[in-house]
Order: structure tokens, then sequence, then C-alpha cells
């Protein structure tokens, strides 16, 4: 956790019938990880999802910096054009084998 220092959004707030509690916190994020402590101290933090499909990205770290380090370059400019890449973009991802460079 990188920030624990709380704020007070709210200073009475009551539960409905069925438990839930209702207030604005002015953050626009809509799905949160819930947090408690042995105190019982809920943290409510903001997260963001991310497709199935690109989680090994956030799971592996040589990629991860790897992409970093791609965008920084093409933001300064660094790179080099080697062609276009359409004639792949109907191809199903079985078929990475048809692919020869």
């Amino acid at each position: 956790m990188l920030n624990t220092e709380f704020r007070v959004i709210e200073n009475i707030v009551q539960s409905d019938s069925q438990g839930k509690i209702a207030f604005e916190t002015g953050i626009t994020s809509k799905i949160y990880r819930v947090l408690i402590n042995d105190l019982g101290h809920i943290l409510l933090e903001p997260i963001v999802d991310i497709p199935g499909r690109e989680r090994w990205l956030f799971e592996n770290p040589e990629a991860l910096e790897a992409v970093k380090q791609g965008l920084k370059d093409s933001a300064q400019g660094r790179g080099e054009y080697i062609g276009s890449f359409a004639q792949y973009a109907d191809l199903e991802i079985d078929n990475c084998d048809e692919l020869s460079f």
C-alpha cells in the first residue's frame, strides 16, 4: 500500500437494511479492491480491470519494461519504420505458423 494517509469524506454514514453504504467520493473508478485491517478500517482501492488476454504483459516484468521502453523511444522520435503489417491484420492467432518474415 503506497499511501496510508486517509481523509474524512463524510463524518457519519449509516448502512441500509441490506448493509450497504452509499457516499460520494469524487473518484470516477467503478471497480474497487476492498481491504480491511484488524481494527476494522476499510480501504477501497480503485483498480483498473484489464482483459485476460493482456494480463500476461503485466505478469512479465521483462516484457512490460520492453513495451515501456518502446513507448518512450517512440515518444522521443527514436525508431525505424519497417513497413506495414496490414497483410497480417486478418490472420487468426492460431495461424502464426503462416507468418514469414
